[in-house]
């Protein structure tokens, strides 16, 4: 007999993980039981791994470790989506943060950039052109922001605090290519080490 089955298109998603929880330990991370991506550390985002679409139990380990996960977490992934898993803090405990990525478009003269705020104690922050020109403003802790469309090009951008002069960060020459998404977290700590920085990141690529 024949399943019908056979002949329907395997169905996968991607995740990559970011390691953006200061304070923490290396990390091994598992899903389902089977190693995804061993020995992260602060700061280190992955490439993008395969997985099955669906409810997926992850499990974060101390590096070198598999007797006590120091968190677990069921997350729901949808079918050919793609996602960035954000290992990060909640009141002082390690939580799963999960961004839904931009995947590549046709359009070579339209670029998509958003911006992250996965510092722990910072205050609101706002991102902005030197020119002036507000593209995120007010952002917390942990929240989501869409993308903001802009040309492509070679940008310079200033980090500051929404409501205060007491964090102005210029970040240089980031690249937003045609075609493609990018995202820009803020990590580290306001106050404390390892010191507030920027990654800059394409998303929806193996790159």
């Amino acid at each position: 007999m024949i399943m019908f089955n056979e002949f329907l298109p395997r169905i996968t998603s991607t995740i990559r993980l970011l390691h953006a929880a200061p304070g923490a330990n290396n990390i091994d991370i598992y899903s389902n039981g089977n190693p995804i991506a061993m020995n992260i550390g602060f700061s280190n985002i992955t490439q993008y791994y395969n997985i099955n679409p669906g409810n997926n139990e992850i499990q974060i380990y101390k590096a070198g470790t598999y007797d006590n996960p120091i968190y677990t977490e069921t997350i729901d992934i949808e079918p050919n989506s793609t996602s960035t898993l954000c290992v990060v803090l909640l009141e002082s405990t390690l939580q799963l943060l999960k961004l839904k990525d931009g995947t590549p478009t046709s359009s070579a003269n339209e670029s998509y950039l958003r911006f992250i705020n996965l510092s722990p104690d910072s205050p609101l922050l706002t991102l902005s052109l030197p020119n002036g020109d507000t593209l995120f403003n007010g952002v917390e802790y942990l929240e989501t922001t869409g993308y903001y469309l802009l040309s492509p090009g070679i940008y310079n951008l200033k980090v500051e605090a929404t409501d205060a002069t007491v964090l102005s960060k210029f970040i240089s020459e980031i690249t937003l290519t045609g075609g493609f998404f990018h995202t820009l977290f803020i990590i580290g700590l306001f106050d404390g080490t390892p010191r507030i920085g920027s990654l800059f990141k394409q998303d929806g690529t193996k790159k």
